[in-house]
């Protein structure tokens, strides 16, 4: 006598902690990452010798505020990301490719806003990094739409466990930055070229990452309803990210007010090196997040060893990329940006330890992020205060400005992972596995 399928029992949920599937999709994930990094690099490395240092710190400086605004992609593609991941541990796989592609709509229209909102928002701003040219603002915005729609897209993919098109976006993104970027500034086009060449790069991110999630969707007009939490949950992601994408790099925009074009220059230099610590640290955290994502519906257990992991990978890096920055940084400039930035040098000690410091409190806030714990908020948003209202007084010189970051960033640090720790003693045991039936 057969059992009824009414009567069946839910398929036992996904997202429990297993090494060797933790490190085949680390290995995939990071070892993309790290290739389309190294193209990113490239990319700064090559142009910034044909721009050279006045053109490059233009350049780096719309760059920097085009990543301070990526904290509103980067909550919705969060968010999307702890929505697949819930779907993807309940076995509705087949769910995501509908919730992808409606959601998708609504990220559209968000993303054309806030590219339109930052070029009329730029009129005031120009004069004050001392960038007045209209046509780049507008091309910066184009650039940051298009980013929007490629991050939702990979954060998707992330929560789905679709890391070979996680890995296939991040790889294309990188190599078509180069191809491009480099193709148009080698024709005359300057820094505009530059942010063409970025706007091509983030859409053929978006159409790799899109296209296998959407591909199979079931055809239903039901998603899970939890799904629909984009917005008030996206605002929550971006308090949170805003505040940190603010911490990492508005001192490159109190550097072009403060410092002349040639020492903001140096000073972008020094950073994108140094910035390479954070990066490398959320390479670790693509992988981490989307496992925090699951393991919360699993259980204590899993959760912690996710943030074990995550700390242990996380430090290791974080120190060891400082160390060699620290110990070669002429070398390192001369190879990388060439004689022409070799003032860059002197900074990059510095930098390197702010930036450590800065990537240790970042593990713990993306954790708790994935994990979907906000209070973090409230350390950043008193960290953004002081050292923005620091750095607009205080930060005349390079030296001063790096100190604030230093200060700033060593006193988060102990106060992020408390809240992280907290997360684990204090996590419900996992609940009840959903079914297609509860989820609709």
């Amino acid at each position: 006598m057969g059992i009824d399928a009414a009567q069946e029992p839910a398929p036992a949920r996904r997202g429990h902690f297993e090494l060797r599937r933790f490190s085949g999709d680390a290995t995939l994930v990071v070892g993309a990452a790290v290739l389309g990094n190294l193209f990113s690099f490239f990319f700064h490395f090559t142009l910034s010798r044909r721009l050279g240092p006045a053109a490059y710190g233009t350049l780096v400086t719309l760059m920097a505020v085009s990543s301070l605004l990526g904290a509103l992609p980067y909550a919705i593609g969060t968010v999307a990301m702890q929505e697949t991941a819930r779907m993807w541990t309940s076995h509705l796989d087949g769910l995501i490719g509908s919730f992808v592609r409606r959601t998708a709509r609504l990220t559209l229209i968000v993303a054309a806003l806030t590219g339109v909102a930052l070029g009329i928002a730029s009129i005031p701003l120009r004069p004050y990094v001392h960038v007045s040219e209209p046509a780049l603002w507008w091309l910066l915005g184009a650039y940051v739409a298009a980013t929007f729609l490629a991050v939702f897209a990979r954060g998707a993919a992330q929560g789905a466990h679709r890391f070979h098109a996680l890995a296939a976006s991040l790889i294309s993104e990188g190599a078509a930055k180069v191809g491009f970027g480099f193709a148009a500034v080698a024709l005359g086009y300057g820094v505009a070229g530059a942010l063409g060449g970025l706007i091509a790069s983030a859409l053929i991110s978006l159409l790799v990452a899109y296209v296998p999630l959407t591909s199979r969707a079931q055809s239903t007009p039901h998603i899970p309803q939890e799904g629909l939490r984009l917005g008030g949950e996206a605002l929550k992601v971006l308090a949170v990210t805003a505040a940190g994408s603010a911490l990492l790099f508005i001192d490159m925009v109190f550097a072009k007010h403060h410092l002349s074009g040639e020492e903001a220059g140096y000073f972008g230099a020094a950073g994108t090196l140094a910035r390479t610590i954070p990066l490398g640290i959320g390479l670790i955290m693509m992988i981490i997040m989307p496992k925090a994502a699951a393991a919360q519906h699993v259980g204590r257990e899993a959760l912690a060893r996710v943030l074990g992991m995550a700390a242990l990978l996380g430090s290791l890096a974080g120190m060891l990329a400082c160390a060699v920055l620290a110990l070669i940084p002429g070398p390192l400039i001369a190879l990388t940006y060439g004689a022409s930035f070799v003032g860059a040098a002197p900074l990059l000690r510095m930098y390197a330890l702010d930036e450590m410091l800065l990537a240790f409190w970042v593990i713990a806030s993306s954790y708790l992020v994935a994990v979907a714990r906000y209070s973090v908020f409230w350390l950043l948003l008193v960290a953004v205060l002081f050292e923005a209202t620091a750095m607009a007084l205080f930060g005349l010189t390079p030296v001063r400005l790096l100190s604030i970051g230093i200060i700033t960033n060593a006193a988060l640090v102990p106060s992020a992972w408390a809240l992280a720790l907290q997360t684990v003693r204090k996590s419900p045991q996992a609940d009840r596995p959903q079914t297609a039936e509860t989820a609709s």
